[in-house]
């Protein structure tokens, strides 16, 4: 790829692999939701708390390795982050104790936030100037993952084998992907280099209107993200009548649209991103509300299909953002937008669970279709808070 500077293509390519795996160790839990609950006879409730575990190791991780990447090298951060990733799959679904996956869930949320901080901040220090190229093509890997995922979690439960299988198998490949990022040169970053000055307080940086607006939109964009992948299968068995590798297989089918979507952003050089964003986000709540809408599988499958096209790019596009208009300070001000996508994710399943409980799962899916388009209007906010910055910059 003639956009990747060649100091830096062994250590992308690596990420890419990274984020793959990264991608498969997010999905694996919905598509084996089906099989969980009624393995183990959890109520919804109990898995409202084990998926949310899971986020909250996720934020807990991203807000900290944000704050620690001044004192940390980024290597070390995230091999520890994939050996504690290791322990938890490797143990997860081992015994039916709701209180004891919900720790090793932990575990596995604590090791992807790592992840998610480090490479972000390292494509950011690769990208060229208020581009998202490198981002988009480095998410659209995680969508690889997402999609591969399911599919081979639907095939282990189609041939009738142990669900628990899928977790052994990423337990192995986050060792050997530790063992493998160990031996990358993150030195090629010129970490020392990033700026001149001083560093801004974090209380002020966290006071930025774009900051908070970018942690808002991922708030909302992860928490219904997620959540749509993490409780698809289960609709799909429980409102659509579909059989549980059937779920899984539209789960694949919904990330199918996440990696069209950020491969076709990945071909985008301007510097637009947060119009672009503006109009992902309009897609994936009209697509939504058109999947929940539908009674007929296939036709809601069309729905979810778009709806991942929509949520696409979202998340990489705010961090290119970020990376353009934080300049300074920019370590600790990835990891707190990053922050807002795991409190999204630890939050919201607990209200779909509830909702779930009390009424049905369809509700709960109305519900994710209000905060995205809260998600849109939030958008409309970043462009003008861009245009200004941009405006002032020009100015100065």
């Amino acid at each position: 790829m003639p956009f990747i500077e060649r100091q830096f293509r062994s250590l992308y390519f690596a990420m890419l692999v990274n984020f793959v795996l990264f991608g498969i160790t997010l999905t694996i839990i919905g598509a084996t939701l089906p099989e969980i609950i009624r393995s183990f006879n959890w109520s919804d409730i109990a898995i409202g708390f084990v998926i949310s575990a899971g986020a909250a190791g996720y934020f807990i991780s991203t807000f900290v390795s944000g704050i620690l990447l001044k004192r940390l090298e980024p290597k070390l951060i995230v091999v520890i982050g994939l050996a504690i990733q290791a322990v938890g799959l490797l143990f997860f679904g081992s015994q039916p104790v709701v209180i004891l996956n919900l720790l090793l869930i932990l575990l596995i949320g604590f090791g992807q936030g790592g992840t998610e901080v480090i490479v972000n901040f390292s494509v950011i220090r690769m990208e060229s100037g208020g581009q998202s190229r490198l981002m988009n093509l480095m998410h659209a890997a995680f969508a690889v993952g997402a999609i591969i995922g399911p599919f081979t979690a639907g095939r282990i439960m189609a041939a009738g084998a142990s669900w628990q299988i899928m977790y052994r198998m990423m337990a192995l490949m986050s060792i050997l992907m530790a063992g493998t990022v160990s031996l990358l040169p993150f030195s090629r970053l010129r970490l020392e280099d990033e700026e001149h000055g001083d560093e801004p307080k974090l209380v002020e940086l966290l006071k930025h209107p774009l900051l908070i607006l970018s942690f808002l939109i991922l708030f909302l964009y992860v928490g219904t993200e997620l959540g749509t992948s993490a409780w698809l299968a289960e609709y799909y068995v429980r409102i659509l009548g579909a059989s549980s590798s059937t779920g899984a297989y539209m789960i694949s089918i919904f990330w199918i649209g996440l990696l069209i979507g950020r491969l076709g952003v990945s071909v985008y050089g301007g510097r637009r991103q947060a119009e672009l964003t503006f109009i992902l986000a309009s897609t994936c709540t009209v697509s939504l509300l058109f999947a929940v809408l539908m009674r007929d599988p296939w036709l809601a499958g069309v729905g979810f299909f778009f709806t991942g096209l929509g949520f696409s790019a979202i998340y990489p596009l705010i961090i290119a953002i970020i990376g353009e208009y934080f300049k300074r300070g920019q370590g600790a001000a990835i990891g707190f937008v990053a922050t807002g996508g795991g409190i999204g994710s630890f939050s919201f399943p607990f209200i779909m669970a509830a909702i779930s409980e009390r009424f049905d799962l369809r509700r709960g899916f109305f519900f994710y279709i209000g905060l995205d388009l809260i998600m849109v209007l939030l958008t409309c906010a970043v462009i003008w808070q861009t245009r200004k910055l941009s405006k002032e910059s020009r100015g100065g």
